[in-house]
């Protein structure tokens, strides 16, 4: 699963540290193309923002219920400086609708596969 499969959730959780039920996009692109990266994203965010919508994330995951959700993006590669504002945009967009957004790379005690 990967960002460029923009109808299937990458994975589904409850963060330890907020209790927010936690949906995880795995950003595997490179930034050569920055226009089709953000393209990309955006899609992805809104299919999960569909399926948040929907009632799915509490029917796959119960304990979803009554959290708030979180869009995270975990990304494998460091976003150049001129796309910060966007994915800064991205959040202040979700904040909007009551869904959490965060971005950054793997997060300590997390291998990268090889």
């Amino acid at each position: 699963m990967a960002i460029s499969d923009a109808e299937m959730v990458d994975a589904v959780g409850i963060e330890p540290e907020t209790g927010n039920a936690m949906l995880v996009i795995t950003d595997d692109l490179d930034w050569s193309d920055p226009v089709a990266h953000i393209n990309a994203l955006q899609q992805k965010v809104m299919a999960y923002l569909g399926f948040i919508q929907s009632g799915q994330l509490e029917h796959s995951v119960p304990e979803a219920a009554g959290r708030k959700p979180k869009i995270g993006v975990i990304q494998q590669f460091e976003p150049p400086e001129n796309v910060l504002p966007v994915l800064a945009s991205l959040g202040e967009q979700m904040a909007s609708m009551n869904v959490d957004f965060g971005f950054g790379p793997l997060p300590d005690g997390y291998e990268q596969p090889a």
